[in-house]
């Protein structure tokens, strides 16, 4: 049986992580703009932006992307079909 303070942590932890995930969520266009430029400046940008060849180590951020897309796309089947299952 966990202890109270693990406990405490632990709701804590379920708390704050899905407002992490509001608070850093873009809410606005200037924001989706601001993360790209950040994204950018990180090293994310594709090999176009530093002269760096198509199959270099920079490739991995158009997997990213990918990744990204699939996921949300499976995520969003997932969620209608949960909703028209119900009905």
């Amino acid at each position: 049986m966990p202890s109270s303070r693990i406990e405490i942590s632990l709701r804590t932890v379920r708390w704050l992580w899905p407002a992490a995930l509001l608070a850093l969520m873009p809410k606005c266009l200037l924001c989706v703009l601001a993360y790209v430029g950040l994204g950018t400046a990180f090293g994310l940008g594709g090999p176009e932006i530093c002269g760096a060849s198509a199959g270099s180590l920079v490739a991995w951020a158009s997997w990213l992307a990918w990744l990204g897309a699939i996921i949300g796309l499976g995520a969003l089947g997932f969620f209608m079909s949960r909703s028209l299952l119900r009905r």
